[in-house]
C-alpha cells in the first residue's frame, strides 16, 4: 500500500505489497488478489522468524518491515503431531504422518502504527501419500475435507487458506488486532 491517504480506502482499491521471496506464493497471492481488482508486488526482506505461537510470529515479521507491507505466514496443525509453524520440517517427514487429520492456517498481516492488522483462511484435511504435481510444499500431500483430490491436484478457492485470507483481508474481516512486537528475547526459528 502507498501513501497514508490510502488507509481508508477499500482493500481492493489499495496497491499492496507482500514480502515473500516464494515466487510460486507470489504468483498465487497475485491471482487471488486480482479476484477482487487489487494488485500485487513482491519486496523481498529476508526476516529471521521467532520460535512462538502464530500471532506473535507474524506481529513480530510485521514490525520488522515498513507500514502497510504484508506479510503470511503458514501453520500447519495435525493431528498427534508438533508441526504449526514448523512446516518446513514438516516436508522430511510426511510419511509418518498419513492419515492423520490436519488443518492448514494462513495468516496474512500488516502493521499501522503500533498496531499489526491480522487476518487468517483455514481449511481443514488430512495428510496423504503424496499426489499431483501441481502447488508447492506440502500441497501434494494435504487432502481438504470432502475433496478427492490434494491441493497439488486442485486447489479451488473453497479449500484453498490462501484464498480465506486474502478474502478476509478484502472484505476487512479481521482475526486479530495485535499490538507491534519489535524486540524479541525469546527462541528463533531454525532450519
Amino acid at each position: 500500500m502507498d501513501g497514508a491517504g490510502e488507509l481508508n480506502s477499500h482493500p481492493a482499491k489499495i496497491h499492496w505489497k507482500l514480502n515473500t521471496s516464494n515466487q510460486g506464493k507470489l504468483e498465487e497471492f497475485q491471482k487471488l488478489f486480482a479476484q477482487y481488482g487489487a494488485t500485487l508486488e513482491a519486496t523481498q526482506v529476508d526476516l529471521d522468524e521467532i520460535e512462538a505461537d502464530p500471532l506473535q510470529v507474524v506481529a513480530h515479521k510485521a514490525s520488522q518491515l515498513h507500514e502497510r507491507v504484508l506479510i503470511d505466514d503458514t501453520a500447519l496443525d495435525i493431528e498427534g503431531a508438533e508441526v504449526g509453524i514448523h512446516v518446513r520440517w514438516l516436508l522430511d517427514h510426511l510419511p509418518n504422518l498419513l492419515n492423520k487429520k490436519a488443518y492448514w492456517h494462513v495468516f496474512l498481516a500488516y502493521r499501522v502504527g503500533e498496531q499489526v492488522f491480522v487476518y487468517k483462511g483455514e481449511v481443514a484435511g488430512t495428510i496423504v501419500a503424496s499426489r499431483g504435481g501441481g502447488g508447492f510444499g506440502f500441497d501434494p500431500f494435504f487432502l481438504p475435507a470432502g475433496a478427492q483430490m490434494t491441493l497439488a491436484q486442485s486447489k479451488p478457492d473453497q479449500v484453498n487458506a490462501r484464498a480465506l485470507a486474502v478474502k478476509a483481508l478484502m472484505c476487512d474481516q479481521k482475526f486479530a488486532t495485535v499490538q507491534a512486537l519489535y524486540d524479541w528475547e525469546g527462541p528463533w526459528q531454525r532450519d
